[in-house]
């Protein structure tokens, strides 16, 4: 199918001297991918692409994965949830690490636009960037909670925008069937990003999700108490009303008391080992490790690891050493972001570890 790409429009900003004012142009492709893809961003930022962004192959469906015996179809469906607006639920089984979702960047925005050009000028600009994409309903169905955007694109931006780096810039990157998938504290799902694959994401189980269940993943940092997890979700508009934040007075109580525990340490077993205890910081490491799993701190498990290799690699124990860069690897694996482990990975994060400790052991 021949691409559908629109011919740019362009505007200059206002702010700086009139010699060094910047341009953004709008760059649409209407047929990239199910729903098109635009782009607002600076000429030279997408003279960088090459055409890349908007001309990467991308599949037409975002909803399948495969396995050995082969396609296993959609694995999720966009419905009403109550009190939460639109939410994603699983429609079959979908086992712990399987990639169910492939879902991708349909509208990519610099993050200086909004600053650079005058409101009114923007928002013409950035409406024609919705009305680029071969599915306009993709942008303009997502919620909007974002009390200060002053534009309903603005406020799709600001609600739903993941960040993004293109052509060494910084941008707001939109993923429309991502976008309808719920936070909680502790979900049942995560996200890869692959911004060298068209801005590609996949989305995977962290843990065994039934059929009818919702689907979430978290929009802040794993590890956070309650009350940081309350005031980093301000800015969604929404107090979170997931298990874990509805739970009673004494589970939130214990939760907190982990993760305390888990970020005490982490900071004990750095500062340990800067100092030169070794041992020490072993110790302590290892009194991480059985509270990750309680916290559903999967994401951690692999620098963990990674942490125990390196304590033991400048102890000079290299046989230990491997096997905790081994399973580092391993779980990396597991999750989806290496397909197998090689020796010379092990070789690689030994090397690592030699330039960054090499000359203080």
């Amino acid at each position: 199918m021949e691409a559908a790409v629109i011919p740019p429009v362009c505007e200059t900003a206002t702010t700086g001297s009139p010699r060094r004012r910047t341009k953004y142009c709008v760059y649409a492709n209407s047929r990239h991918g199910a729903q098109g893809m635009t782009l607002v961003t600076k000429p030279e930022t997408a003279a960088s692409l090459g055409g890349g962004a908007l001309d990467f192959v991308l599949p037409l469906s975002s909803g399948t994965t495969t396995n050995a015996t082969g396609l296993l179809g959609e694995a999720y469906a966009i419905v009403d949830v109550p009190g939460r607006g639109k939410g994603v639920v699983a429609t079959r089984p979908i086992r712990k690490w399987e990639t169910f979702m492939v879902d991708y960047a349909v509208m990519m925005v610099d993050v200086e636009f909004a600053v650079d050009v005058p409101a009114r000028r923007g928002y013409e600009l950035l409406a024609r960037a919705v009305e680029g994409l071969g599915n306009p309903g993709s942008i303009k169905g997502l919620g909007m909670s974002n009390g200060l955007a002053r534009d309903p694109v603005e406020n799709i931006l600001r609600t739903n925008a993941f960040r993004a780096v293109v052509g060494g810039e910084l941008h707001m990157a939109v993923y429309p069937v991502v976008s309808r998938i719920n936070h909680a504290c502790r979900p049942n799902a995560f996200l890869r990003f692959y911004p060298r694959q068209g801005h590609t994401v996949e989305v995977a189980a962290s843990q065994d999700i039934r059929p009818g269940e919702e689907i979430t993943h978290s929009y802040i940092t794993f590890g956070q108490v309650s009350s940081e997890r309350k005031e980093n979700l301000k800015k969604w508009g929404f107090s979170c009303t997931c298990d874990l934040c509805t739970a009673s007075s004494d589970e939130i109580a214990a939760s907190d008391e982990r993760r305390e525990k888990i970020a005490a340490l982490k900071q004990q077993a750095i500062e340990a080992f800067q100092a030169g205890k070794v041992y020490m910081s072993l110790k302590l490491t290892r009194q991480i490790l059985p509270l990750l799993p309680e916290e559903n701190m999967f994401q951690e498990m692999a620098d963990q690891y990674e942490n125990m290799a390196r304590i033991y690699y400048v102890m000079r124990d290299r046989k230990n050493a491997a096997k905790w860069a081994r399973k580092s690897l391993e779980v990396l694996v597991e999750q989806g972001y290496l397909k197998l482990v090689k020796e010379e990975d092990v070789g690689r994060m030994f090397a690592r570890f030699e330039d960054d400790e090499g000359g203080r052991y």
